[in-house]
């Protein structure tokens, strides 16, 4: 089942002609009788699936969903509605994912750091200074071998991938002083996300690394709790941390992409037709994501830098320093047990 759910979401062209064929012969022998059970959604009844995500209302995540919703309805003459409830109302990108796998949240658009919060041998896109540019990450991860291997992971798990999108290269915010220099970040208290990884590339920088969710971040700025924490321009900008960190460093350490779930109990609910449907206009909701969230970056920095924020190009001595200890990450024995050898060997051969 879980293969044939992988293969509706790449082939949805395909399964379209497929269901036009089912329902041809369907018309054609008749509705049978008496002892044949009815298929998922038969009764015509109307299924809400309940879509959640911590992002704000100006994120990208949000501010391209509505023609994703509207088109679901439409294709599936209102069968299907999705309710987006997002600003984490169902709690973090970790709850709401184990919240998605027992079935109680139907979907949810999550970070690849939310992933890997939950399921450690996930994490292996995130390692330090893994990606060169976005054509390497479109190229490698979101449209390549590592996107392939995450989705047949989660489906082992029942958690169905829809689709691919986007988070932020991450850089450095703080509230303490400018950090272009390694020195500048020693001794500084940054929330990491509850990753081992980033704790230890943290720690390998001098810095106090501090595990905690993305909810619990603005209260912990604004009580300064902690000196800073380290998200890119989207997040920063989109839930207002830039209001409590007056310095940004650009250092784009991490790549972090974003995921769109759904939960296999909700799946198998849906009728073929309408499970078509949601894939194909997944996929298009995905790609209007990670356009506008690139567009976005640029468009935040500026905007954070006229509301204040200075925005700081690291040294050739912090990149220097801060490839190193991603590199001692990247050699780490430990990662061929955590993410698989098999995953670890095609990392490290630039595959």
């Amino acid at each position: 089942m879980k293969e044939g759910v992988l293969k509706v979401k790449r082939n949805a062209l395909k399964l379209v002609a497929m269901m036009m064929i089912l329902a041809f012969a369907f018309v054609a022998v008749g509705c049978g009788g008496g002892g044949e059970q009815a298929g998922p959604n038969d009764s015509g009844e109307v299924i809400t699936l309940h879509w959640g995500a911590t992002s704000s209302p100006e994120h990208s995540y949000a501010t391209v969903s509505q023609p994703f919703i509207d088109a679901v309805k439409e294709r599936t003459n209102g069968s299907v509605v999705i309710s987006a409830e997002f600003a984490g109302v169902h709690g973090g990108e970790r709850q709401m994912t184990e919240s998605v796998m027992r079935g109680d949240l139907d979907m949810e658009m999550t970070s690849d750091v939310g992933l890997a919060a939950l399921f450690p041998d996930l994490g292996f896109t995130q390692l330090p200074f893994l990606f060169e540019d976005y054509d390497d990450v479109d190229a490698r991860y979101l449209n390549g071998w590592m996107a392939e291997v995450i989705e047949e992971r989660l489906a082992e798990k029942g958690i169905i991938v829809l689709g691919w999108g986007e988070n932020d290269y991450r850089a450095l915010t703080n509230s303490k002083h400018p950090i272009s220099k390694p020195e500048d970040m020693v001794g500084l208290k940054i929330r990491v996300p509850e990753i081992p990884m980033y704790i230890k590339w943290f720690e390998g920088m001098g810095t106090l690394p501090t595990p905690m969710a993305v909810t619990e971040l603005p209260t912990a700025l604004q009580q300064g709790t902690i000196d800073g924490q380290d998200n890119g321009a989207i997040l920063t900008y989109s839930y207002g941390y830039y209001q409590f960190q007056p310095y940004m460093t650009k250092l784009q350490h991490i790549y972090s992409g974003t995921v769109l779930i759904i939960s296999e109990k909700t799946w198998n609910k849906l009728t073929e037709e309408q499970q078509t449907v949601i894939a194909e206009e997944a996929e298009k909701y995905c790609a209007a994501q990670l356009a506008r969230n690139r567009a976005d970056v640029a468009d935040f920095y500026v905007k954070m830098e006229e509301k204040g924020m200075e925005i700081i190009e690291p040294s050739a001595e912090l990149l220097a320093k801060a490839k190193e200890v991603g590199q001692e990450i990247m050699n780490d024995p430990a990662n061929d047990e955590l993410y698989g050898k098999d995953v670890m060997d095609r990392i490290r051969a630039g595959e």
